[in-house]
């Protein structure tokens, strides 16, 4: 596993919306006209099947704008403002898509591939980083180059901070975890069963199925401690 950072310098801000589509052109053309950038803080929710992305970001106003001109709109999802520190807004951002064609081009991003931070958007930048094996990595590299110019592409070891639950794992509890979801197994409904999950990784299903049970009550541990 590795870590991708990408740099992308976008052909299209609105990503190739149809023309005709003028109520969702407006809303994104309002709303990139007064944000000056986004940078998530922390991605708590991220469903490209069905269109659902939850984060917190910090959002940075164009110069004249404040938190009153942050109306996300519907077609888009809701915003609500946590908190504010000059132009800067930290946003509770909840994406719900129903647009068809907002819809098609989320799913280009369901790939086999974890999306982590940094993420940043601005008009002309953005920066993606995700973690995967290098055939999927490269499926990335693939896609972005469609949507505009890569200017920089780093490449690092994945690693996991003592603040991320998943270092208090062994690396092959982790691995395995990471390789489940990657793969589908805690989608509902599933798309791989823990046998399958076991030839893909080169190991037993009995092996298999140990490790995701004390890799889940690790973190299930962690993540209620106190509880």
């Amino acid at each position: 596993m590795r870590k991708m950072i990408l740099e992308v310098c976008l052909k299209d801000p609105l990503m190739g919306m149809p023309a005709d589509a003028e109520v969702l052109n407006q809303a994104v053309q309002h709303f990139m006209d007064r944000v000056e950038s986004v940078r998530l803080v922390e991605l708590l929710k991220m469903n490209f099947e069905r269109g659902e992305e939850t984060v917190i970001a910090e959002i940075t106003m164009k110069a004249g704008y404040t938190a009153n001109d942050l109306e996300l709109p519907e077609v888009l999802g809701s915003l609500e403002v946590l908190k504010a520190d000059g132009r800067t807004y930290t946003c509770f951002l909840r994406c719900v898509i129903q647009d068809e064609f907002l819809l098609e081009k989320m799913r280009e991003f369901d790939l086999d591939i974890i999306w982590t931070l940094p993420m940043y958007k601005s008009r002309d930048l953005y920066v993606y980083t995700c973690i995967g094996d290098a055939e999927n990595l490269n499926k990335v590299l693939l896609l972005m180059s469609t949507y505009g110019e890569i200017q920089n592409v780093i490449f690092e070891e994945a690693t996991f901070s003592g603040n991320n639950p998943l270092s208090r794992l062994t690396p092959r509890q982790r691995d395995l975890l990471i390789a489940a979801k990657q793969y589908g197994y805690y989608e509902y409904p599933r798309k791989i069963n823990s046998q399958q999950l076991a030839e893909k990784v080169g190991i037993s299903k009995a092996t298999a199925i140990e490790h995701l049970r004390k890799a889940e009550a690790r973190l299930i541990a962690t993540l209620l401690a106190g509880y």
